[in-house]
């Protein structure tokens, strides 16, 4: 049984009982999406590390990572090469509670 036939089943049993029907598969997706990245967020900010930013940091850790272990001959730009691309403007100040 996938989700829309248990929805079909439940449309059908509120139906029977005369309750509102519930909410089709998928209507609230993006807002637990939404949930998840700003309790993410949050968590990045109380442990004092930049509250966006950090997937991009790990993927380019990691073909610096690749750059190293495989060699700059097999694995295409050097790593010299792959520094010039990083962003040039700092990171942002870490933030810190209010002194109470």
């Amino acid at each position: 049984m996938n989700a829309t036939h248990q929805y079909l089943f439940d449309t059908a049993r509120a139906a029977r009982l005369g309750n509102p029907p519930p909410p089709a598969p998928g209507t609230h997706d993006l807002a637990v999406l939404r949930a998840a990245r700003d309790r993410r967020r949050f968590a990045r900010v109380l442990a004092g590390r930049p509250a966006r930013g950090g997937l991009r940091t790990a993927l380019s850790r990691a073909v610096l990572f690749g750059a190293a272990l495989f060699g700059a001959s097999r694995s295409g730009p050097s790593r010299t090469a792959l520094s010039r691309t990083a962003p040039s403007r700092p990171a942002p100040a870490p933030c810190r509670r209010p002194a109470d």
